[in-house]
C-alpha cells in the first residue's frame, strides 16, 4: 500500500449505490469538491435531497461500462457484491476504484479520516480492523480539537504571504518557526496580531 492525499476539487467521482454506506461517500467526496454522480436505481432520502439540491447528479438506474467514461474516481457502495464485482470489471484498470465490502477487489482502500480545516489526519491498519483505525481516529480528534482549523488557516496565509517576502532563508524559517508557538493554537486574537505584524513587513 502507498499512501496518499488526493487533490479531487473539480473531478468527477462516480459512486454506484444509494444506501448509507453510498451517502457517506458521497459526503466525503462533496467536502473534497469533487463533482459527484450517483448510479443507482433506488436512493436514501438523504442522496435524493442532495439532487434535489443540485450537489449531486442522481442517474436511476443500474450501472453501465458508459457511466465510467471521464470518471477520476469510482466508488462501488451496492449492497450486492456481484454488482461490486462488475464496476471494478467494466471501469477498467487506470481508474482508481474503491470496493466498499471487498475492499482487495479495488485499487485503493479509505482510511479512517480526521479533518479539521486544512489539517487531515488519515489511519489505516490494512484492512486488520477498520474498528481500531476508526478508534485512533477518534483519539486524533480528541487530541487535535476545532481550534487547529482556524490555525491551519492562519499558517496556511502566513506561509503564503512569506513565499512574497524578500527576505532571508534564514529570517522567514525563523517566523515559521515561531508560528508553531503553542500560543497561537487557541488564540485568534494572537493569530491576527502575528498576521498584521506580517502584513507590514511584506508589502
Amino acid at each position: 500500500m502507498y499512501p496518499i492525499v488526493l487533490e479531487l476539487k473539480g473531478k468527477q467521482a462516480v459512486v454506484v449505490g444509494g444506501g448509507t454506506v453510498a451517502f457517506r461517500k458521497i459526503q466525503g467526496l462533496l467536502e473534497a469538491g469533487a463533482f459527484v454522480q450517483v448510479i443507482s436505481p433506488e436512493a436514501t432520502d438523504e442522496i435524493k435531497s442532495l439532487h434535489a439540491a443540485n450537489k449531486v447528479m442522481w442517474k436511476q438506474k443500474k450501472a453501465e461500462p458508459v457511466d465510467y467514461e471521464g470518471a477520476f474516481i469510482i466508488f462501488a457502495a451496492t449492497n450486492d457484491p456481484v454488482a461490486n464485482q462488475e464496476v471494478v470489471r467494466y471501469a477498467g484498470p487506470s481508474r482508481l476504484v474503491n470496493v466498499v465490502d471487498q475492499p482487495t477487489l479495488g485499487s485503493f482502500t479509505v482510511p479512517a479520516v480526521a479533518r479539521r480545516g486544512r489539517l487531515v489526519l488519515s489511519v489505516s491498519t490494512g484492512g486488520a480492523s477498520p474498528i481500531l483505525a476508526k478508534r485512533i481516529r477518534n483519539d486524533l480528534l480528541a487530541a487535535y480539537p476545532e481550534d487547529y482549523a482556524a490555525y491551519t488557516e492562519f499558517l496556511f496565509y502566513c506561509r503564503e504571504k512569506l513565499k512574497k517576502w524578500k527576505a532571508s532563508p534564514d529570517e522567514k524559517q525563523k517566523l515559521l518557526h515561531e508560528m508553531l508557538d503553542e500560543q497561537y493554537i487557541r488564540s485568534v486574537e494572537k493569530q491576527q496580531a502575528f498576521i498584521d505584524t506580517l502584513d507590514q513587513k511584506v508589502t
